[in-house]
Parts: C-alpha cells; structure tokens; sequence
C-alpha cells in the first residue's frame, strides 16, 4: 500500500489488441505518448485501512463499519502524531482493533428482544445475522466501543472468531423448544435475553459484571443514559474516539478532526448512503461521488451482491460466458482503491492504475473524464487471495469489475430467478 506523498509513476504502454505485447516502461521513463499506444496506465490513489479478517458468521456489515472506524481513527492518529496540545488521555494509537463481537452481541440484544431479528426456518427459529452500516455504527454510539483484547482476549489477535460461531449455534439453540428463550415472553424479557448472550459468548467474569453494572441486568441503559462519572472499565464512549472524516462544502475539501460519535447517525459529520441509480444516465455522477471521496482518503463502504460463481481468485467478472446462479448473498465492505481509464477531449485515453498513487490533477481528471474499470475492496473473508499485480499487503482484497458490478445477473430468491444489478449502494462521508 502505498504511503508516501511523492507521486511515483509507472507508465505502461499497451497495444489494445494484444495484452502479450505490453511493455513497461522505467519509472524515470521520459512521459512522452507513443503513436502507436492506444493506452497509456498511470498510478492512482488508496486509502489506508487496518487489518484485514475473516467473518465466521453473515455480519459482514459489523466487519465493514468497525474497519471503517479503524482507517477514520488512523487518519486522525497519523495527522496528529506530533499534536502535543492534546489532552493527556487521549487515546493516539494509530492501530486500534475494534470488536466485531461486541457489536454482534449488542444487536442479537436488540434483535431478539424486540422480535424483530428472529426468523423461523422449517419450524426452527434462527437469529438473523445480517444488518447495516447505520445499526453497527449506531451500536458503537449507545453501547460504546470496546477493543477486541478486552472483550474476548482469546481472540485479540485473531483473524477469525470461533467464539461467534459457537455463540451463534448456542443462541439459536437458546430460541428452540427446551432453550431459555424459546418463547416470545421469554425473548421480550430482556434480563433473561441478556442472560442468554453472556452465556453463549462464554464472557469472562470481568467482562460480564461490567455489562452487568454498566447497562443494568437487563442490558436496557446505554451510554447515552448513562452518567459521565461512571466507570466504564474498559468500554469507551464513542466521543473518545477521535476521528479524521473529509468534509465537502461548496466545492472544498476540509479534512474535519473530529469524534467518532459526530461521524455516526445522528452526528454533525454523519456518513450517508446513496443508492445506485437504476438508469444509466445517473451513474456517471455517482462514480464521480465516489471517485472524489477515495480521492481525499476516504473509507467508502459499498454495499453489493455476491454471487461466487462470478468469481476468479480475487477478482468479480463477468466472463464471456456467464455462469449459473451461484452461492449468493448480500455484502458490505469498504472501498480501498479505483481503476478508472480518463477519455479527456482531444487526448489519448489513458488508465489510471489501482493500488498506487496519483497527482492531484490526474485525480481531478479522473473524477471529469474517467470512466471506471473496477474498484478494490477491503474485504472480510480472509487473506487466501491477492489481487492481479498487487502486493501482498493486498491480501485478502478483491478486484470489482464494472461489468460485474453492473451486470445484470440472474438473482435466485426461493425457486425463481430475475436479472439484478449488484451494485447497490455506497456509504459517503458529509457533502460528497
């Protein structure tokens, strides 16, 4: 990933008819077009994002947004590494690894005490795991964040959790005939559902009294109840979290400092979703929205749909011929990079290359001209596949293609098929 500010460039000169006559040219290579060229490849931005990990369970969606709290975190940490009018409890670590489990339990709390995230399956009731950036974001706001060592330390360096697979099948089991909330007037007992959770999630001690103490036996306080002397322990109010978020007004980019609760629903800085545009005339300007948001550094999530059948290693594309329905589903990840190709007026066409750094013209041009090729995602299922010439820091992040993204392809929901765009929408940051 590249971190310097120094635009380093690499030019490629490809013939448009023969991928096996490429050529590359020496970094200090004169940038002079050839005639013969019908494309030219240049370097591109990236966002800096922590660690990648591997989801057990379907809540890709706690994955994305705790990520995404993660790089807004280490934007502020590395801005303000030589900051020394900071008060002296602030937290300046720029690596922090913020529990998906934490959020995954909260909203199992919310989910099966409210009767609205219990589903029934052939007569076998199930807790439905899937959600959005706004609940998770929003959990981090009322119930706090909680870093991973301090609430499952078994898994503090962990890519993967066992735990919340054991939890999932222990709580589901919980929901059936002969469990502890097999009922509907045991699931609206919200002291016995938070019982239920502290159990499942094998918690140690420590852990569980401070739930206990912080949110009431029945898990009904949140932070936002709570008093500001209390002690927390090793819970953090999401006011504590300080953040770095780009904020567009009137044409202008101002990289807001700021907290991790003004960015969450409801804050001065809220991040908002935009829906894809279903006609084609739309789409240019919301991949110019996007474009300009990964431009300024910004951790965009992208919301899509899976089919794994379209999938080739770390790369989604439709191929000449296209597959049958796969294993399908929906996901959320966040936005790392953008390969774009720059059809500027009365210029030869030229690629912008993922994975690299760009100028600020080039970047602005990219954002007029510039018509998508694919975007690089951080995704969470692992780091077993890297990108097409990517290095392996990449690991673990996946290639979108447009015609992928785009598509259509063919949905199966039951016993029928119908044509589905996977593309979404996107999670942008205030103005963009």
């Amino acid at each position: 990933m590249q971190t310097t500010s120094v635009l380093r460039r690499s030019w490629w000169l490809a013939l448009a008819l023969s991928a096996s006559m490429n050529s590359c040219a020496p970094e200090n290579a004169v940038e002079t077009p050839n005639d013969t060229d019908d494309f030219i490849t240049e370097e591109v931005t990236d966002v800096s994002h922590s660690i990648v990990k591997n989801q057990t369970i379907g809540n890709c969606w706690s994955y994305a947004t705790a990520g995404w709290a993660e790089a807004l975190h280490k934007a502020w940490a590395n801005a303000n590494a030589s900051n020394t009018s900071l008060p002296a409890n602030t937290y300046r670590d720029a690596n922090i690894n913020i529990s998906e489990s934490w959020i995954t339990f909260w909203d199992w709390y919310a989910k099966i005490s409210s009767g609205s995230g219990v589903t029934t399956t052939n007569g076998r009731a199930e807790i439905s795991t899937g959600g959005w950036h706004d609940s998770a974001a929003d959990i981090l706001r009322r119930r706090g964040v909680v870093f991973e060592a301090d609430f499952i330390p078994e898994e503090a360096n962990a890519q993967s959790s066992a735990r919340q697979r054991s939890a999932l099948a222990a709580m589901n089991t919980a929901l059936n005939a002969g469990g502890a909330l097999a009922t509907a007037a045991d699931r609206s007992n919200k002291t016995k559902v938070l019982e239920a959770l502290l159990t499942a999630w094998g918690l140690n001690d420590t852990v569980k009294s401070t739930i206990l103490r912080v949110y009431g036996m029945d898990g009904a306080r949140t932070l936002v109840s709570v008093s500001s002397t209390t002690d927390l322990a090793f819970i953090r109010r999401a006011r504590d979290i300080r953040v770095r978020t780009p904020v567009l007004r009137s044409g202008r980019v101002v990289q807001q400092d700021t907290t991790l609760e003004q960015v969450a629903p409801g804050g001065t800085y809220q991040w908002r979703s935009a829906s894809y545009p279903t006609f084609t005339s739309g789409q240019p300007a919301f991949h110019q929205r996007v474009m300009r948001a990964l431009n300024d550094r910004a951790p965009v999530l992208i919301s899509w749909l899976v089919d794994f059948n379209y999938r080739a290693g770390a790369v989604f594309q439709v191929p000449m011929t296209p597959p049958s329905p796969g294993r399908q589903g929906g996901h959320l990840t966040a936005l790392e990079d953008y390969q774009v190709t720059i059809r500027q007026p009365g210029q030869q066409p030229r690629t912008l290359r993922a994975g690299e750094m760009a100028s600020a013209a080039d970047m602005a041009l990219a954002v007029q001209y510039g018509t998508v090729d694919f975007y690089r995602i951080k995704n969470s299922w692992g780091t077993n596949v890297t990108p097409p010439d990517a290095p392996m820091d990449l690991s673990g992040y996946n290639d979108l293609h447009m015609s992928y993204l785009n598509g259509p392809i063919q949905w199966t929901t039951g016993s029928s098929t119908s044509p589905r765009t996977p593309l979404s929408s996107v999670t942008l940051p205030p103005g963009y």
